[in-house]
């Protein structure tokens, strides 16, 4: 069950293995739509048609939704047959002597895991608790596989990020005009300026006394 990243092929394998494992005729699962707060039927095994029409028309306000998933609460109904106070007329109808429904929950609720069967003798003590364990380990594979899609869904609409391309040529204007630092003169060339200058001003003051 662990390998599946299909939500819906989770819930079909989780509901398989569990009416077999626990021999019940009846289970079904009921997951919450956040995005509507709504409650609807996802899967089920042994369900009749009024069974299906029951189930799918509770919302999160019915006194049954409102026991497991508004308080957390596992319902237990050891006599289908004298129990009148959540309804499910469809399932005594259909044969079923006994229910249990605990919430489907890892950190937060996701819906309700229910068990039924036709069977008084397959009812024992420990149903309900083994029922909130099954419905734990469903609620964490179904998270893993919610995340999965989510991370699924981002990698197909993404963008990849852009990789930095080189950086452009360097543009020359017109009037950029090239500095250069200004030139010294070696020691050599300013000792021959300042001989010429002096043998001139030599020559000046002779000519001229």
């Amino acid at each position: 069950m662990s390998l599946s990243n299909e939500p819906q092929q989770l819930l079909n394998m989780a509901l398989d293995t569990l009416s077999r494992a626990m021999q019940i005729e009846c289970c079904w699962i009921q997951t919450i739509d956040g995005r509507k707060h709504a409650l609807f039927l996802a899967a089920d095994r042994g369900f009749s048609a009024e069974m299906h029409e029951e189930v799918s028309a509770m919302d999160m306000g019915h006194g049954f939704s409102e026991q497991v998933i508004g308080r957390g609460h596992q319902v237990i109904i050891p006599d289908l047959s004298s129990d009148g106070l959540y309804g499910l007329a469809s399932f005594r109808k259909a044969g079923y002597k006994w229910l249990v429904a605990v919430p489907l929950m890892t950190y937060r609720v996701h819906g309700v895991l229910g068990i039924a069967s036709r069977q008084k003798k397959h009812l024992h003590r420990e149903t309900a608790d083994l029922t909130m364990l099954v419905a734990g380990l469903i609620g964490t594979a179904l998270n893993k596989t919610q995340l999965f899609q989510k991370s699924l869904k981002q990698e197909k609409t993404g963008k990849p990020p852009k990789t930095p391309g080189p950086p452009p040529p360097a543009v020359e204007t017109p009037d950029a005009v090239p500095q250069f630092p200004p030139e010294r003169p070696t020691p050599g060339q300013a000792d021959t300026a300042f001989d010429s200058h002096a043998h001139r001003m030599k020559l000046f003051r002779r000519a001229h006394r």
